[in-house]
């Protein structure tokens, strides 16, 4: 029998990419907002310190979105590389799933 070097499926990843940026991910956009809103409506304080306490969470809210930015980068990097490495294992097979996805999509266009 001869061997080839088409790839198991088992040689792909099940979950999809891996999740080498999960280090960086943050917190949620609105949890910055509440931080802002509570520093803006807190009276206590002079307005040189509430200029630095927005400062500082500004630049940690910038920071924290770029952050966000270069992991959503580099999850679509490593699913498009497992796509494309899907493709050229299996060309038959994402000709086929694209041919079924355009049959589809033109039956649900066609309803219209």
């Amino acid at each position: 029998m001869a061997t080839t070097n088409t790839p198991m499926p088992s040689d792909f990843p099940e979950n999809g990419p891996d999740d080498r940026g999960a280090y960086r991910r943050s917190r949620h956009p609105e949890s910055w907002i509440d931080e802002l809103e509570a520093t803006l409506s807190d009276s206590s304080t002079d307005l040189e310190a509430l200029k630095a306490r927005l400062s500082d969470q500004l630049q940690a809210t910038r920071r924290s979105l770029r952050d966000a930015s270069d992991n959503a980068h580099d999850l679509m990097r490593e699913t498009l590389d497992c796509t494309e490495e899907y493709i050229h294992a299996r060309p038959w097979q994402a000709i086929g799933l694209a041919a079924g996805a355009a049959f589809l999509l033109g039956v649900i266009v066609g309803r219209q």
